[in-house]
Parts: C-alpha cells; structure tokens; sequence
C-alpha cells in the first residue's frame, strides 16, 4: 500500500502526477508587481504551488570586518 496525502483537492505520493513546487525565493526585490510577474510565470509553467521569501539581505548577514570573514582570492 502506497503512502499517500493531500493538499487540497490533490493526492500526492506512488502512483499521482508529480506536485511542482516553483522556486521564487527573493527574486521578487520586495516588489509587489515583480512577485506577481514571477506568479503567473509558474502558473503558466504548470506549478502548483510555489515558495517565496520575503527578507532582505541585511536581515541575515553579519555586518563584520573580521578577516575570516572575508574571501581570499589566490591564483592557481
């Protein structure tokens, strides 16, 4: 016996059509209409859902002058 779930309407597990999950990330610049575009990009490629995020560079990153910190670009 296959295991399986819903979301919605739809069944998910063995034997189902795969459920696409569009990556949209912060490819939206915290931009309304941008987000919008990227939406209707992954409805029009046939996703069925997607997953966004709504932070900002500045709110993960270390603000750090440390030298472990930085890259060190060598030749080869």
């Amino acid at each position: 016996m296959a295991n399986t779930f819903s979301i919605g309407e739809r069944k998910i597990g063995e034997g189902y059509p795969c459920f696409v999950i569009a990556e949209i990330s912060g490819n939206h610049h915290q931009r309304f209409e941008e987000a919008e575009k990227l939406l209707r990009a992954a409805k029009n490629a046939g996703a069925d859902a997607v997953k966004l995020q709504t932070y900002t560079a500045d709110t993960i990153t270390l603000n750090s002058d440390k030298e472990y910190f930085f890259v060190i670009v060598r030749e080869l």
